[in-house]
């Protein structure tokens, strides 16, 4: 257990005061999986109910946490992961080696897939190869569509996962379940930004249990969504739990289609709404940081865009092109790129209009100082 320096706040009531209190937390999970006593359990967020005595001089929590050191890291995780730091022509993407669309040729994964199925195929090919003895990815609880995580240790697993859910998946918590009690020795981690983020930290940090990890799957992210908003909204036009028959979620410019025995199309101005704090301060749209990242945007239909990063990476997709488990096509890196840019700039506004929010100025105040219109001002204060 790690010690503190004298007169140091012990970890939790640091975590709860520098990052949950002031909603900065992005429910990753990881300060879960550190605590070695299994003091702090999931509720929504990280939890303990009661103070331990052997929490009083323990940092582990807070020191699993990524938050506050995203500053400090900056380039340096990037560093360590892919070798060097981005060059200016990368931006916004991240380092990468190429960028392909991709579509699995197993007709199982294709008719569970999301888009082109090929974070199934990959997870496939690791489980036969032996490569991995176990994967975090988010699973569904309850049969509902809300996430929530899940260790997949076969194939099968893997199906029952597919599909995109909207919603907080704290997967890391998963993390020293995995190893200590599943025995796994050997896990990819399939997870957003936040997730890559969080695990990179880990590595960095030499969390005891990161060795277990060999392969890092990034998902694209937009934006997430609030799962209870999206439920209600959903059986308020359909009837209640109508939910647990939807088949499908898909996201476009202009509206979520939620696909059932008819297609519900919920304007994407309502939507917006329950897109969660964190969501709008972070800048990783094509998640920067991991071996390989996959995600729809910029592929054809039924194709998913796929951006291999690591060495590690390279050898998995290489592998799986070699045995023709896929067919690729080119993707529309121009399209990526320019999703990617909006992610950023939304993310430094969204930053600017929190900050003089704090020194005091009103939602009009920020939208002349900012040249901004006011309605999106006051749609980010609704979750300041």
């Amino acid at each position: 257990m790690k010690s503190m320096k004298r007169g140091e706040m012990p970890g939790y009531e640091r975590l709860r005061s520098e990052v949950v209190d002031r909603k900065l937390c992005t429910f990753c999970g990881a300060c879960v999986s550190a605590c070695l006593l299994r003091h702090l359990e999931w509720a929504d967020e990280p939890l303990r109910r009661e103070k331990k005595a052997a929490c009083e001089e323990c940092s582990l929590c807070y020191d699993a946490c990524y938050v506050p050191k995203l500053q400090e890291e900056e380039g340096l995780l990037e560093e360590e992961v892919l070798g060097r730091k981005r060059r200016m022509e990368e931006e916004p993407l991240g380092i990468f080696s190429r960028i392909l669309a991709a579509k699995s040729k197993d007709e199982r994964i294709l008719e569970n897939a999301q888009d082109g199925g090929v974070v199934s195929t990959i997870l496939k090919h690791l489980f036969e190869q032996k490569s991995i003895d176990g994967a975090i990815v988010a699973g569904m609880r309850e049969g509902f569509w809300e996430p929530f995580p899940r260790v997949a240790k076969n194939f099968d697993d893997v199906i029952a996962s597919a599909r995109t859910k909207f919603g907080i998946s704290p997967n890391l918590m998963l993390v020293r379940d995995a190893v200590l009690e599943e025995y796994l020795d050997s896990i990819c981690i399939v997870g957003l930004p936040c997730h890559t983020r969080a695990l990179r930290h880990m590595q960095h940090t030499k969390f005891e249990l990161a060795p277990a990890i060999s392969l890092t799957i990034g998902l694209f992210c937009r934006e997430n969504y609030e799962y209870l908003p999206l439920r209600n909204y959903v059986e308020g036009v359909l009837g209640e739990g109508s939910i647990a028959e939807v088949r499908k979620f898909s996201v476009t410019e202009d509206a979520m289609l939620v696909f059932s025995d008819k297609t519900l199309s919920i304007p994407i101005t309502e939507v917006k709404k329950w897109v969660p704090r964190h969501c709008l301060l972070c800048s990783d749209y094509t998640n920067e940081l991991a071996d390989i990242s996959v995600g729809c945007d910029g592929s054809p239909d039924g194709f998913s865009t796929v951006i291999v990063r690591t060495e590690r990476g390279e050898s998995v997709f290489a592998a799986i092109e070699a045995k023709g488990l896929v067919e690729t096509k080119p993707a529309d890196i121009a399209a990526i790129r320019e999703i990617a840019e909006r992610k950023r700039r939304k993310a430094v506004q969204t930053k600017k209009i929190y900050d003089l929010r704090s020194a005091g100025l009103s939602a009009e105040e920020i939208a002349t100082r900012l040249g901004i219109e006011l309605e999106t001002v006051l749609h980010r204060l609704e979750k300041y």
